[in-house]
């Protein structure tokens, strides 16, 4: 129905009747239209003038008046009701009387309703082929940059590619630590992800595996632990950062780090996934290495499996069997890896409440216990996973994790099919 219709409408009506004090529809014994309700006596007084009192129910005549909002109505009343303002208007209910306003109209039981003017306002209008909206919006630059952050990342990418870096160890470390400093920022953030020379060089310190480097250095003071807080601050609750570090993740994965005094040169896509597989001898000083490179992995993983793209490609390369390798790790020293992989598997997969996404992972049944049992690979495909939790709850020193990722898991895990057989 167009508007230009409506527009020369003063109101909106509602033809409705009135039986008791609800609106229905007109009964047989309605009045006629010469008769009118009886009035009360008692009056509504809201001031001091006698003029602007009322009677408590309503008095019709044949005309409409307006209907004030404490007034009853008695039955068997034509009743219009503006629904622009609220205003309601009663007069007797007429039969034969026709309203051309409404002529043709859709009536349904007795309620005609008319479409109002389109209501006005500010809103624009979005255009077809419109970008999606972007809750986080633009990342503002502050009002003074920080331009040693900018020196301090130009540092770093040319440690990459510097022939003698033992010569820039001190510079290195200087600008590492800037870098850690400021990455918490969005803005800062965003442009560490944004540089992917910059991403490529980090990457490389991440995964570089000195052994002998990370034994004569506090923790804190480690170009591989420094990589690892960058890059994990950087993408850490900050979308854009993670977005912008997805559109050059394929060609980071592609990269090569040049060899060290005691490291090989390497892939990046190997290091990243394959790496994070516990091979070193329980209760060996390899195995205490292991497990703090796998420290600093997970804290960047932490934040990367936030993005679909990445999480698929994890998967696809036994990321996940990875992670169950680590659960099944005995040794105190994997105890708070253990508990970070498990906050890892909810936050991602299980926890929607936590922004999950639900439906990735798990997607088959449990595995029949004998096959688990036997180890070998099938053991740790994820159908095995409660039986491991099981018996990894069964240790009081991991029960605190492991039993609160067992009962999600299994909320979360699909059902067998069942399959019926027809009888014959």
């Amino acid at each position: 129905m167009g508007f230009s219709y409506t527009r020369n409408l003063k109101k909106i009506a509602i033809s409705l009747f009135i039986i008791s004090s609800a609106f229905s529809f007109t009964s047989a014994s309605a009045p006629s239209p010469s008769e009118s309700p009886s009035a009360e006596t008692e009056l509504i007084c809201h001031t001091d003038n006698p003029a602007e009192c009322y009677p408590k129910v309503f008095s019709a005549t044949e005309e409409f008046q307006v209907v004030h909002d404490d007034q009853d109505l008695p039955p068997g009343l034509h009743v219009q009701l503006d629904i622009q303002t609220g205003q309601k208007q009663a007069k007797l209910y007429n039969p034969k009387e026709e309203n051309p306003a409404l002529e043709g109209l859709p009536v349904d039981r007795s309620v005609v309703v008319i479409d109002g003017e389109a209501p006005q306002d500010d809103k624009p209008r979005i255009p077809s082929g419109a970008p999606a909206y972007e809750p986080v919006g633009k990342v503002k630059a502050p009002q003074e940059k920080n331009e040693g952050f900018f020196q301090a990342l130009e540092t770093v990418k040319r440690h990459l590619n510097a022939k003698e870096k033992s010569a820039h160890v001190d510079e290195l470390d200087k600008a590492l630590e800037d870098l850690e400093d400021l990455s918490h920022g969005m803005y800062y953030g965003l442009q560490i992800a944004e540089d992917a020379d910059a991403l490529h060089a980090l990457f490389c310190l991440l995964t570089r595996r000195d052994a002998d480097e990370a034994e004569k250095r506090p923790l804190t003071e480690r170009p591989d632990f420094l990589a690892s807080s960058i890059l994990a601050s950087s993408i850490q609750n900050n979308k854009p950062a993670l977005k912008a570090l997805e559109e050059s993740w394929d060609a980071i994965l592609e990269k090569k780090c040049a060899p060290t005094p005691n490291t090989d040169a390497r892939f990046l896509k190997s290091e990243l996934y394959s790496k994070l597989e516990p091979t070193a001898g329980a209760g060996s000083a390899e195995e205490a290495s292991e497990a703090y490179f796998t420290r600093i992995n997970l804290a960047v993983l932490d934040g990367l499996l936030k993005s679909d793209k990445i999480k698929k490609q994890f998967m696809e390369h036994d990321g996940m069997k990875n992670f169950l390798r680590i659960l099944l790790q005995k040794e105190e020293v994997w105890d708070s890896r253990k508990a970070k992989v498990a906050r890892i598997v909810s936050d991602i997969f299980l926890d929607e409440e936590v922004g999950a996404t639900l439906g990735v992972w798990p997607t088959v049944s449990v595995t029949d216990a004998s096959v688990c049992e036997k180890g070998g690979p099938d053991s740790l495909e994820e159908g095995c996973w409660e039986y491991h939790l099981e018996t990894i709850s069964q240790d009081p020193r991991d029960a605190e994790w492991s039993k609160p990722l067992l009962d999600m898991l299994k909320q979360r895990r699909p059902e067998k099919p069942t399959h019926k057989i027809d009888e014959l």
